[in-house]
């Protein structure tokens, strides 16, 4: 749920800057950045040292730059990828973070079990052993949190003050075995992915004030500020301790003493208030901030309402603490640092990526109302979240295979469960960039015939009415080019305006629902034939412009003239025609037997046996068997039309039975109703009369023809099934499209 963008409790110091940089000074620095040099050596240590902070810093401008764009509500880095990439994509990284996040709680509390530890001599570590210390912590900071987030925000500033003082006590104090030559490698140390792994969750906590977001009082300028300045504090830290540590001892001693840090301290006692302070500071941190993005992830609908509810005047949610609390429980028990942080790893690298492609993707996409006010290159975030996966492929390519088919999973699953949730979020952005490019480098690559498509106009009028031709055109088309379904309604725009948004507004989302490759259109035209023509020649663009119509059979004779002189018109304009003459007994694609009767010219037969193609490839269609006529006048005639269509079959490689028939005496009308009489469904090829000019330029001889037309076509369909007339556009090169001839 999305807050206000004010009224919220903290700032950036307190709110982001203080729980991130307790989070990244933490329980690596203290008990593991001393083994991450001995096993690196110190000019490895540094460069993966870089190479995180790097990573953090692309996340850290990235989160900055969304944060200055719009207000981040309650849920941090979910909030921002669900906002940027969709509710499905947020729950995708949000709850792989949630549980990372609730990890990380037992993550600090192994590591200050582990400190206490080293204050015990071992022969009494079976009476107090790590995981009984860390169920201890882990309900002492689970009851803090629940009894006031304020609290526990204060109490880290006491914390901070705490590692301050302990980095002076190890600055100032010196090691017993100065080293005479610094080591800056070291070839026998594990593997350099792992060192990484274990050191990488060392800066993953510039994610802990990202997600106290909702309760911050202006988050727009807390983010950024606060980030920021938590990363390069980091840094400073994180760059200086392993030289200083490299100075005073050798590789071996800080492999085999992971206590290091301790002993080089002028003050021991220091170190331990630090790592005391940073470890339950950060574990405080995590059950902060976990709850909160399943609060958000609840609310948003993604997760069981329950997890999202809020208690008292703060909104706190305290039945996601109690959850991250059994999570971090079980990690407790398990108390293996070495096991739990190549899982923080995987998630926050994930985590970390997608938030760089969230920033990334909507620069790239130029949406007017992506305005941030800190402006960052895509490049920058791009780059930084393919540096995050090919780390994570890095460190563990089967862990990260593994963690990515898991986002999947729960994408695959939000997105059933949000598929109507939309927060304006930047996806219709990133689409609408791709179809832009895509255009634009298909209208500098010429168009070879071989590689027509079929885009197709329907129009049909209210498609409530004549399901038949979504039926057919989806069926047809299918994946191989665009379906718009034109509903033209007659009048004047001004009077119409209203009626055109509801109408659209009504029919739309059932045919979105039922047609997914079937786009919706609502116009207003004076004339519905001449509106027809219009839309017919406007609409598309590119590649994409409509190159079919698809129409319904005209049941009214005293408009024959003008649909004749619409379908003159289409044709004209290199449009294919499609007419539907439907018949109602019989269930579209349902039955057995699919007949072609060859007519017209060569690109019309070339057409009809196309589409009689392309309507079996479809799975409600392809059970039907395709039988291709001619009709002949004498045996002479019916060898050639054989051998004729035989071969024309063969070239066009289309599997049909062809059937030659000798008329015998008969009208074309009575051989297509004896052969066609069990057919269910049936391909026409008709021609249309010259064009009005050409009848010496009298209209009543062109209504004329025009309805002799019609009413010739009215006989000849009278007692066939559903039945597709099929007129081929005048550019339509069909030795090519279906022949292979050049």
């Amino acid at each position: 749920m999305e807050q206000p963008a004010s009224g919220g409790r903290f700032g950036a110091f307190g709110g982001v800057f203080t729980p991130s940089i307790l989070t990244i000074l933490g329980v690596v620095m203290y008990m593991r950045l001393g083994w991450v040099t001995g096993q690196a050596g110190l000019a490895w240590a540094l460069g993966i040292i870089v190479v995180a902070h790097l990573i953090s810093l692309a996340t850290g401008l990235s989160v900055a730059s969304i944060a200055t764009n719009r207000t981040v509500g309650a849920g941090g880095a979910y909030f921002m990828i669900s906002r940027a990439l969709g509710g499905a994509a947020g729950a995708s990284i949000g709850i792989p973070l949630f549980f990372a996040q609730a990890l990380s709680v037992t993550f600090y509390i192994v590591g200050f079990a582990e400190s206490v530890l080293q204050l015990v001599p071992p022969e009494y570590h079976p009476y107090c052993p790590a995981w009984a210390i860390g169920t201890l912590v882990n309900v002492g900071i689970t009851a803090l949190s629940l009894k006031s987030a304020d609290l526990a925000i204060k109490a880290q500033y006491v914390v901070m003050a705490a590692i301050v003082v302990s980095l002076v006590g190890l600055f100032t104090g010196q090691g017993p075995d100065f080293p005479t030559q610094i080591e800056w490698s070291n070839p026998e140390g594990v593997p350099k992915a792992l060192i990484f792994a274990a050191f990488f969750p060392a800066v993953t906590g510039i994610m802990a004030g990202v997600s106290m977001s909702g309760d911050l009082k202006d988050s727009r300028t807390a983010i950024p500020r606060g980030t920021l300045a938590a990363i390069a504090v980091g840094f400073v830290v994180y760059m200086a301790i392993p030289v200083w540590l490299a100075l005073s001892y050798s590789n071996s001693f800080l492999i085999e003493n992971t206590d290091a840090v301790f002993t080089l301290a002028s003050v021991p006692a220091t170190i331990y208030a630090g790592v005391w302070g940073a470890t339950l500071s950060s574990a405080l941190g995590s059950i902060l901030t976990a709850p909160r993005t399943l609060q958000a992830l609840a609310q948003d609908g993604l997760m069981p309402r329950v997890l999202g509810k809020g208690y008292g005047p703060a909104n706190e949610p305290r039945v996601g603490t109690v959850l991250t609390f059994a999570l971090a429980q079980v990690g407790v028990l398990l108390g293996d640092l070495d096991v739990i942080a190549p899982v923080l790893t995987m998630f926050f690298l994930a985590t970390y990526g997608v938030t760089n492609l969230a920033c990334g993707l909507q620069r790239w996409a130029a949406s007017p109302s992506f305005r941030p006010s800190f402006k960052i290159p895509a490049s920058i975030s791009l780059v930084g979240g393919a540096a995050c996966f090919y780390v994570m492929s890095m460190i563990d390519i089967v862990a990260m295979v593994v963690a990515l088919l898991l986002c999947g999973l729960i994408f695959a699953v939000a997105q059933r469960r949000a598929l109507g949730t939309t927060y304006g979020d930047a996806r219709h952005g990133i689409w609408s960039a791709l179809v832009r490019s895509a255009l634009h480098r298909l209208r500098r690559v010429e168009f070879h015939p071989l590689n027509w498509r079929p885009n197709l106009i329907i129009f049909g009028g209210d498609p409530e009415k004549r399901p038949h031709l979504l039926h057919i055109g989806s069926s047809l088309v299918q994946d191989r080019g665009l379906v718009t379904y034109f509903h033209l309604l007659k009048g004047d725009v001004a009077k119409l305006a209203q009626a055109r948004r509801e109408t659209f507004e009504r029919l739309e989302p059932p045919i979105r629902d039922k047609f997914a490759n079937v786009f919706f259109k609502v116009d207003v035209a004076e004339d519905i034939f001449r509106g027809a023509v219009t839309s017919a020649q406007s609409y598309g663009v590119g590649a994409f412009e409509a190159n079919c119509v698809m129409l319904g059979w005209t049941t009214k004779p005293e408009r024959a003239g003008a649909y004749v002189k619409m379908l003159q018109d289409l044709v004209m304009l290199d449009r294919a025609l499609m007419v539907v003459r439907y018949h109602p007994e019989k269930k579209l694609g349902e039955g057995k037997r699919l007949h072609v009767w060859l007519g017209g010219d060569e690109r019309t037969q070339a057409m009809l046996l196309l589409f009689a193609h392309l309507l079996t490839s479809h799975y409600r269609w392809r059970n039907m068997e395709i039988t291709v006529f001619d009709v002949v006048e004498s045996d002479q005639d019916k060898l050639e039309a054989q051998s004729h269509l035989h071969k024309l079959l063969t070239e066009a490689r289309i599997e049909a039975r062809p059937r030659v028939v000798l008329r015998q005496g008969r009208t074309l009308k009575q051989v297509m109703h004896v052969e066609s009489d069990e057919a269910d469904f049936a391909i026409v090829g008709f021609g249309l009369p010259e064009t009005a000019s050409d009848v010496e330029g009298y209209r009543e001889a062109a209504d004329a023809k025009a309805r002799e037309l019609v009413d010739e076509l009215d006989g000849l369909l009278e007692e066939l099934p559903t039945t597709l007339l099929v007129h081929s556009a005048r550019d339509f090169e069909h030795e090519q499209v279906l022949l292979d001839r050049e």
